[in-house]
């Protein structure tokens, strides 16, 4: 307990980020060892550590569950994730992730205000009339947490010229909990912001879904989801937000969607099907900004053996936290693997290696982050 307690608060310094702080300031560094030689060390040293008798997470894992106990099913997982945010309701656990827009320039170019020869050319350019469609500026993200992705996302969006037809950041949790904790933060953020910075024509909306149920444990599609809270947003009554849901069923609804560190929570056996209503989601030429776990990354090498989850579909670890949420570590080809099953195309695949600075003891940590953009084709 006391290694897989020690897992989860390295965990909590996931952002990745490096330099001065403050809104578009931020420098962003992704690549600050090999992670060829830092995955050869770490292979040498779990063989060491295996002949030592003491196991090692990656290579000897000492399963006690399987990914079909009913501690690892969804609704299960949604309470835990649940009694999680409710520990730490003060929603700082994680840090603002001021990289995002940094590491995803999708994400900004998607949102600032197209010239007048972009619009233009929009009939003649599939990205630009994907781009440039006021109804179609929508953001989702999945897996919101407390907040800490889209937080900064609508207080950058604030500082650019953001196009008047009106943007709009729909984000979504499993956990209630999660769900009314970013609600509370957005709500205090928009009061303290109205005054000094308005933050455009933003809209926001949050709510409860989990694309990695079936058919048969959930009463409607994780689309149908999504387009209810869309609806209900424009039936608030803003002149700037023109709905219009023909063919949203169709062609999916999300020009950007964002997923940090939403599928490590998800088991090897619904990763299909979460990705599968996510492609659904998602419209033609539209873009998945991927930021998750990867394999070596140091909360893997910390955590038990002992605590390992015994998968039939992947090789990747998966392990369980001490809180009982699901921790695992992608490698590059699984998450190729993963995206392009769904009908993805790869944009950008590669690992992020990153120095976590501990500033009480010195000591410089080793994270791995599998950072990708995936395409849905037109």
């Amino acid at each position: 307990l006391q290694i897989m307690a020690m897992a989860t608060m390295a965990e909590a310094g996931d952002d990745g980020r490096k330099g001065v702080k403050g809104g578009n300031d931020v420098q962003y560094f992704d690549s600050d060892f090999s992670f060829e030689e830092h995955a050869a060390d770490c292979s040498a040293q779990c063989e060491k550590s295996s002949g030592d008798g003491d196991g090692c997470p990656s290579t000897s894992p000492s399963a006690v569950l399987t990914e079909d106990d009913n501690d690892l099913l969804p609704q299960s997982q949604s309470k835990f994730w649940d009694a999680f945010h409710s520990n730490h309701s003060a929603g700082n656990f994680y840090k603002p992730r001021r990289y995002l827009t940094k590491s995803f320039p999708c994400i900004m170019q998607y949102f600032e205000k197209c010239t007048t020869d972009d619009a233009s050319r929009g009939e003649d350019d599939p990205e630009l009339l994907h781009k440039t469609n006021g109804d179609d500026r929508i953001l989702l993200e999945i897996g919101c947490g407390s907040g800490s992705s889209c937080t900064p996302i609508m207080k950058q969006c604030s500082e650019v010229e953001c196009s008047g037809d009106g943007v709009v950041i729909l984000a979504c949790d499993s956990s209630p909990v999660a769900v009314e904790t970013t609600r509370r933060f957005i709500e205090k953020m928009k009061e303290k912001e109205s005054d000094e910075k308005p933050l455009c024509n933003i809209l926001f909306g949050v709510f409860v879904a989990d694309p990695s149920l079936s058919e048969e444990e959930s009463t409607v599609s994780f689309l149908q989801g999504v387009k209810s809270a869309y609806e209900q947003l424009a039936s608030n009554g803003s002149n700037d937000l023109e709905y219009d849901g023909s063919g949203i069923l169709d062609r999916g609804i999300a020009g950007i969607v964002l997923m940090v560190f939403v599928l490590s929570a998800v088991t090897p056996s619904r990763a299909g099907r979460f990705l599968e209503q996510v492609y659904q989601t998602t419209k033609p030429g539209g873009k998945v900004c991927f930021r998750d776990y990867g394999v070596y990354d140091l909360p893997m090498l910390r955590f038990n053996p002992t605590a390992a989850c015994k998968s039939t579909t992947s090789d990747d670890p998966i392990f369980v936290r001490g809180e009982g949420t699901i921790a695992r570590f992608f490698s590059v080809e699984t998450t190729r693997e993963l995206f392009e099953s769904a009908g993805f195309t790869t944009v950008e695949l590669r690992y992020c290696t990153v120095f976590n600075h501990n500033r009480k003891t010195g000591q410089k940590l080793k994270r791995v982050f599998v950072h990708g953009v995936f395409e849905k084709p037109i």
